[in-house]
């Protein structure tokens, strides 16, 4: 039994490329698309733009439009595995800062377990979450740094 236990653990592990690039491939997706209509869709970035002086942050305008590059140029280097943990990283902050300034102030749970499983539940939570969890394991084998890595002689990221 415990063979085949230990043939499972060993068949998952060598397996485990598919989840993390799934979920690299699709988050990148994700912010390179709510960057891209940020940036290119004028209603869009109003939008972005009124919250950044709803929440009164220095230069509005020159903020939003960061905020939008950074979620397209780093969703897109996500989307491709290019320069994964530093996207990621970025990504990070970009959802750090918008968990501080608004998601958390539309919680109106009366409680801590409550006010808990509030934040949680922000979409925003499950995104920090899987851009640390990519920083930390890297791209995966299919991606331009695992390519890279494989071309200079690098080990670790192409795993």
């Amino acid at each position: 039994m415990t063979h085949v236990i230990q043939s499972a653990l060993t068949m998952l592990r060598a397996g485990e490329w598919m989840p993390v690039t799934a979920a690299r491939v699709l988050i990148g997706i994700f912010f390179c698309i709510s960057g891209g209509t940020k940036l290119f869709v004028k209603a869009q970035f109003g939008v972005l733009e009124k919250t950044m002086f709803q929440i009164h942050v220095p230069f509005p305008h020159w903020t939003a439009l960061f905020v939008a590059m950074v979620e397209f140029a780093c969703g897109a280097g996500l989307a491709l595995g290019l320069l994964t943990p530093l996207c990621a990283a970025m990504l990070t902050v970009d959802m750090t800062v918008a968990i501080a300034t608004t998601s958390i102030h539309n919680i109106q749970a009366s409680g801590f377990l409550a006010w808990l499983d509030d934040f949680l539940y922000l979409p925003e939570v499950l995104y920090v979450l899987i851009l640390v969890w990519l920083i930390f394991s890297g791209p995966g084998r299919y991606s331009v740094d695992g390519l890279i890595a494989l071309r200079v002689g690098l080990f670790g990221v192409e795993r």
